[in-house]
């Protein structure tokens, strides 16, 4: 028996990423084991514990993004500073579906097409992760 779709069930129009309290970029996809569809009632494998997901940046990309990627991988910043990203998933009308918020997250990886990758994409690991609808 097929699920309903619920705002749970449905696949996000829209993907942004929030760096601390603000909204930096619009991204074109997220992966991640955590990033999966939930059960009903349920929330995604790897909710409240450390992982890692994978950003496609978009044409949008963030001076706040790109610096902070810049200062933790391409500089090889010896403090790493870790931050709170929140990638939130919108449905067609840009109403919110759900909110991963990874607490302690950094950058692991950085890929640029000039590093002969088809988009640019960014590796976050992350300590913790809460999931809010």
């Amino acid at each position: 028996m097929p699920l309903e779709e619920t705002p749970e069930t449905r696949h996000p129009s829209a993907v942004t990423v929030e760096l601390g309290a603000f909204q930096v970029e619009t991204v074109r996809s997220v992966s991640g084991t955590a990033f999966g569809i939930a059960p009903p009632g349920g929330l995604p494998d790897g909710a409240g514990s450390p992982g890692e997901i994978t950003i496609v940046r978009g044409p949008d990309q963030s001076a706040a993004f790109t610096d902070w990627l810049t200062r933790c991988l391409a500089e090889r910043a010896a403090d790493r500073p870790r931050q709170t990203v929140t990638v939130v998933h919108y449905a067609a009308d840009r109403t919110p579906l759900r909110r991963y918020r990874l607490a302690g997250a950094r950058p692991t990886t950085w890929e640029t097409p000039e590093d002969g990758a088809p988009a640019e994409s960014v590796t976050l690991t992350y300590e913790e992760l809460t999931v809010t609808i």
